[in-house]
């Protein structure tokens, strides 16, 4: 095999390095946004799909995938095509969907040939998700209706609008949205310690770079459980699409 056919696309390379949709959605999110969860699983992927009960349309991905970079690039790419679909159409698409989609340039294949059957597994793990959402809006409407003050199913329009009123932000404004949930949810832990957290940038509104002090520092959590305690945090009350990076 020569070395062009070894290679992997920019795209592709970017999304395994730095997978934008990485993560796990859990009941309780759903239940606070009045929406379906979606937990559908195949080979070494599992997706977590949040699922607007109006349109059946699908608000938020993110993924887990244990078989190494292509699996991880693959996952991320299809919840980027899925999000925004409605359940029918992200059903139907398929593997050569999402291998244009890593493409770096038309005609120039995103991963070597020896590759590309992992793409045939994103129309099973489709599959799952097909059958797999009606018991999962049914139990989503039965959990709404049961609360004593059930939450109002908002519509993916609304939803949008909040995420692009987010987006809009200056950076300095995002920056203090989120210094005031550190404030509120993480720091005092982290200072009962000896540590604390400064952020230091946030980058297209989604990555936010941050700098561990004090014994936060040396801590071998700080890459593990209280990276993902300040990730989930944040994507809980601020914007649910936030990576969060330590500096190294």
């Amino acid at each position: 095999m020569s070395v062009a056919e070894e290679k992997f696309s920019n795209k592709f390379e970017e999304l395994a390095k730095s997978p934008q949709h990485r993560g796990a959605y859990y009941k309780e999110d759903a239940d606070e946004q009045g929406m379906a969860l979606i937990e559908a699983k195949y080979k070494d992927t599992k997706l977590y799909w949040l699922v607007e009960l109006e349109e059946d349309r699908i608000y938020s991905t993110r993924f887990f995938a244990y078989g190494g970079k292509p699996s991880v690039a693959i996952g991320d790419a299809l919840c980027e095509m899925a999000k925004g679909l409605t359940i029918p159409e992200a059903c139907s698409l398929k593997g050569e969907d999402v291998e244009h989609f890593l493409r770096d340039e038309e005609g120039v294949p995103a991963v070597p040939e020896s590759k590309m059957e992992l793409f045939d597994r994103i129309e099973e793990l489709l599959k799952v998700v097909k059958d797999d959402f009606p018991g999962s809006k049914g139990l989503a409407i039965a959990r709404q209706s049961a609360k004593n003050n059930p939450v109002k199913p908002v519509s993916f329009e609304e939803l949008t609008l909040v995420e692009q009123a987010w987006l809009q932000l200056t950076e300095k404004e995002q920056i203090q949205q989120l210094d005031m949930t550190l404030d509120e949810k993480v720091r005092p832990a982290l200072m009962n310690d000896g540590g604390n957290v400064q952020i230091l940038s946030v980058t297209d509104g989604r990555k936010v770079l941050i700098q561990y002090q004090g014994a936060c520092g040396s801590c071998g959590s700080s890459l593990g459980a209280t990276l993902s305690f300040i990730e989930q945090s944040l994507r809980k009350e601020v914007y649910n699409q936030l990576v969060v990076t330590p500096s190294m």
